[in-house]
């Protein structure tokens, strides 16, 4: 499967197999920088991707040596149509067609992996960012981009990275906007986990989910994901809603037997 652009290339490869659906920014020559084309078909992949019954996790990536250099700032700003779609309502959504770029992957009900190598800069490390986990090369190159354009990050930064960042890291990060080594973003929150081999890393952390109650796991996205800006008192009562509604179920229940019988689990799906 391909979310096709007016040009021969695909500019987004979707693949799945086995629950596991895979994401590819697919504009290589280009660091996989963000063009209304490429902008278009990730709104499209998003939006298909929330239809699939059968899904279970999201592996994110770019094509190439880059994971996403950002925005392609001369491209998109050569027409103000583009502009006013990009700022304009996204429908199903509290928030505009450019936010979604990075948010929607947090609307997902599944968990998605980023997989994060070379440039990931600007609106790259904002749409990394709406994803669950971030597994980042110690060599990766990641940066707030868009001072250095006179603008704000304006891709949800603000609300993803909540729990990750520090504020006044996150502040310095962005009037600076300064060049972080994956190493460096580790340390800082904006990644998860180094790895020699992130894409590699991420299909294996992918096959692990395959193991757990896919009702767990979309309950443990929804509270971690949903309370975050709950009271205690409301966090605690989604808590206890979420369980209830996940023991003696089925697909628990199988969970429970696998374990015990040490065998491969076979839940169902909605």
């Amino acid at each position: 499967m391909s979310s096709t652009s007016s040009s021969q290339e695909p500019r987004v490869l979707l693949s799945m197999k086995q629950g596991i659906a895979h994401v590819q920014l697919n504009r290589p020559t280009k660091h996989n920088s963000l063009d209304m084309e490429l902008i278009e078909s990730l709104l499209e992949t998003l939006a298909s991707l929330q239809k699939y019954k059968e899904l279970r996790v999201v592996v994110l990536s770019g094509n190439g040596e880059s994971f996403c250099s950002g925005l392609d700032v001369a491209g998109v700003m050569a027409d103000p149509k583009n502009i006013q779609f990009l700022l304009s309502g996204c429908d199903g959504h509290p928030h505009n067609h450019v936010q979604h770029l990075a948010l929607g992957w947090r609307s997902l009900p599944v968990p998605v992996i980023a997989a994060v190598h070379g440039h990931c800069y600007g609106g790259g490390l904002q749409i990394a960012l709406g994803a669950d986990l971030r597994i980042a090369r110690a060599d990766a190159r990641l940066s707030v981009m868009e001072g250095r354009w006179g603008i704000i990050p304006d891709m949800g930064l603000s609300v993803t990275s909540r729990g990750c960042v520090r504020e006044d890291v996150l502040l310095r990060l962005t009037l600076t906007a300064e060049t972080l080594s994956g190493e460096a973003a580790k340390r800082e929150g904006l990644v998860t986990e180094i790895a020699d081999n992130p894409l590699a890393r991420a299909e294996e952390l992918a096959e692990i989910i395959l193991q757990r109650s896919p009702d767990m796991v979309k309950s443990s996205k929804r509270l971690l994901r949903d309370s975050y800006t709950q009271t205690d008192d409301e966090r605690l009562a989604m808590e206890e809603k979420l369980q209830k509604r996940l023991l003696g179920t089925p697909n628990q229940m199988e969970a429970v037997m696998a374990n015990l019988q040490k065998r491969p689990p076979q839940f169902k799906l909605d």
